[in-house]
């Protein structure tokens, strides 16, 4: 059970979604749910899936189509199996570009998280090949990595079977220490998320996108070109993802409205949900 009915009691059914995909037939995965007008897209950060944002989907729903995807690699996701998918960002939009054609929607609001962040930022940055974008929310991206370069390297080169012996319910905690001390999932929760990930195959394909990650990200200079109204979301006490690339970030883009959550560290949305979701209401009517 990669959704678990967790203690947000919900009132709109959230439908779970295979579709076929053009890569190979192996299909998206999806959470939904809501009926509007408007969609909505989350995509989620490395290591995590759809139901990082389980705390956020009932109240968005309100007012929007909300959509949530497993990336390829993670969750339910099935489409990392071809061979047109390879671990990497230019792979993860390949990917979103399909995924967008899949979907239908002429306007999409995008909100992504740390990778998920990074692909929506990137994705702004092909306005042409994106033109679905009509808003886009920035979740502590990963796009100034506290990491030197050469962990890339290691990255890729981690066997999957030995990186499969840290994903625990102790081991995860070296993830992201500050939300595990806000005690903020349940167990059930907690063996959803690792669940995915203990599965060699995406394991090995989640470290050479990891890889990928550290490698190509970190310059800032083209959030300049981005020109849709954007909202940064940042937790004060991200480890990952420090204090200072949001205001960095902030500068260098033209019309970017800045969030931060006090006493909140690198998922904002599952240790903050009701700031997070004022938040994010407030911000997309005005779209």
């Amino acid at each position: 059970m990669l959704f678990s009915q967790s203690e947000y009691s919900r009132r709109l059914p959230v439908r779970s979604v295979y579709r076929p995909s053009p890569f190979q037939r192996r299909p998206f995965h999806w959470v939904e749910t809501g009926d509007g007008d408007e969609c909505v897209v989350f995509l989620h950060g490395i290591m995590a899936h759809s139901m990082a944002f389980r705390c956020v989907l009932e109240s968005t729903a309100q007012d929007f189509r909300v959509i949530a995807p497993d990336l390829p690699g993670h969750g339910r996701d099935q489409t990392f199996q071809s061979d047109d998918i390879n671990a990497s960002l230019d792979g993860l939009l390949n990917w979103l570009e399909a995924f967008f054609d899949t979907l239908g929607e002429e306007s999409v609001h995008l909100v992504g998280h740390s990778m998920g962040a990074t692909t929506s930022y990137l994705a702004a940055l092909n306005s042409q090949r994106f033109d679905a974008i009509s808003s886009l929310t920035l979740v502590s991206p990963g796009l100034k990595i506290g990491v030197p370069n050469w962990l890339g390297s290691i990255l890729g080169k981690v066997p999957a079977r030995l990186a499969k012996l840290g994903v625990t319910k102790a081991g995860i905690r070296l993830y992201e220490p500050l939300q595990w001390r806000r005690a903020r999932m349940t167990d059930d929760e907690v063996r959803d998320y690792l669940k995915p990930i203990r599965q060699v195959q995406r394991m090995r394909y989640i470290l050479e996108l990891g890889a990928d990650l550290v490698d190509k990200t970190g310059c800032l200079s083209e959030a300049c070109n981005i020109d849709y109204r954007t909202l940064l979301i940042w937790g004060a006490n991200d480890h990952l993802v420090p204090l200072p690339a949001a205001y960095e970030l902030q500068q260098n883009m033209p019309d970017a409205r800045l969030e931060v959550f006090d006493n909140c560290g690198h998922c904002p949305m599952e240790d903050c949900p009701t700031d997070f979701d004022q938040v994010l209401r407030e911000f997309l009517p005005a779209c």
